[in-house]
């Protein structure tokens, strides 16, 4: 007896990973993305694989930040005025994600996940070559002053009570690593064990092809609605109606504008990320972070690219060059060296309120899975999130607790 048929509706990292283990279990997969494989939110991040990254945006002490917030857009974290107040019941549940409590819960829930990150890529890894992309020097992030590597101390415990292996690096450890920094900085860290690549979209595509010659097929076409009936899930796509035993939904910031066709809300908002692209290609070794303005400097085969930072702005409203203008900024004030920019970029992070993904089936049918909302970790977790729908898919017990990232949670 065959297998059922399985659409997966979204082709980052996370639904590339969903449909090459799905696939693998056997499945019939069809692909669905009105893009091609990748080139969204999964091309423009930093590039690393960040098992570090447990600490969530939610902090106690981000209540008293939120007037700096509001009156300025050039730090870490910046906030459109106007669009949190129309979205005031999302900031609302954000800001009840800040008490200590919750914030132990958060990290715990994601280090979970973050614990398999790794694994779970290499099991993609053993079968599909990207070895070329990826890199081993671990990430360094670099603290401007004496103030921020103290105010630092609280979120480093919470990464090493969840067994995150930290270096603490002086100014002269850094600068004999990296010679071509501006000692602009005081001190820094390494993340132990951290990897990066030098070229997302090619690790896309490489475990997308692997997909496809393994039998999956891909639809580039836009899902209109989600329906089901005793014939099984419908998607509503190129004029027509088309069916499947399960669908998976894996659209990143999009997803609540597919899930609330089917009767599912979700309080599903987004962190608006940057990065810029410097025509420069041997000034650094690793990955470096910028605890100033919150990016990181990564050498890529294009370029030298600065990415990240977090602008709550909803999807509708075009870049924002004071944010690129920033990161431009502050990447020169760490390299004086940097040539011209070739590009900029802004891309859509999934996040809920909670800051943890949405990963399981629909409470109200069984057979719609959801695999969304990862923010800017989407990257790191995509292999393991694909390797859990997989399970789902199958009727196995995951090998972790995922009740954390329940769809019904929100109920």
């Amino acid at each position: 007896m065959s297998k059922p048929h399985i659409a997966v509706v979204g082709a980052g990292i996370v639904g590339i990973c969903a449909a090459y283990f799905l696939n693998k279990s056997g499945f019939k997969v069809t692909l669905i993305d009105k893009n091609d494989p990748g080139t969204m939110t999964s091309y423009g991040h930093a590039c690393t694989f960040a098992d570090y990254a447990c600490v969530p945006v939610n902090s106690p002490d981000l209540i008293r930040e939120i007037p700096s917030m509001l009156l300025k857009s050039d730090g870490p974290l910046a906030v459109d005025f106007l669009y949190v107040i129309k979205n005031l019941s999302w900031a609302y549940k954000f800001l009840q994600n800040c008490t200590a409590n919750k914030v132990e819960h958060i990290s715990s829930s994601l280090s979970n996940l973050l614990n398999s990150a790794s694994t779970s890529y290499d099991e993609i890894f053993s079968d599909v070559d990207v070895s070329k992309y990826i890199k081993n020097e671990e990430v360094l992030y670099l603290y401007q002053n004496q103030n921020d590597f103290l105010k630092a101390k609280i979120s480093n415990n919470v990464r090493e009570n969840n067994g995150v292996k930290i270096k603490i690096l002086s100014k002269n450890e850094i600068l004999d690593m990296e010679p071509n920094l501006a000692p602009v900085f005081y001190s820094g860290q390494l993340f132990i064990g951290s990897r990066h690549t030098t070229n997302p979209q090619e690790i896309s595509n490489k475990i997308f092809e692997s997909f496809i010659n393994n039998g999956g097929s891909f639809y580039r076409k836009s899902v209109k609605n989600i329906s089901s009936d005793d014939d099984g899930v419908k998607l509503s796509y190129d004029e027509d109606i088309h069916n499947f035993d399960k669908v998976v939904v894996c659209a990143g910031a999009w997803s609540k504008i597919l899930t609330e066709t089917y009767g599912d809300d979700f309080p599903l908002d987004t962190e608006r990320g940057y990065h810029v692209l410097f025509n420069n290609y041997d000034l650094i070794n690793r990955p470096i972070g910028w605890s100033q303005s919150g990016f990181y400097l990564t050498q890529l085969e294009e370029g030298l690219r600065a990415a990240g930072t977090v602008e709550i702005a909803g999807l509708k409203k075009s870049e924002n060059k004071k944010r690129t203008k920033m990161i431009e900024r502050e990447a020169r004030k760490l390299l004086p060296q940097l040539k011209e920019v070739k590009s900029t970029w802004l891309g859509f992070r999934p996040t809920l309120p909670d800051s943890l993904p949405v990963i399981g089936s629909s409470k109200i049918n069984k057979n719609i899975i959801y695999g969304f909302g990862h923010q800017h970790i989407g990257w790191t977790l995509g292999a393991v999130t694909g390797k859990i729908i997989d399970s789902i898919c199958n009727n196995r017990i995951p090998n972790m607790n995922i009740r954390p990232f329940s769809p019904s949670r929100f109920s």
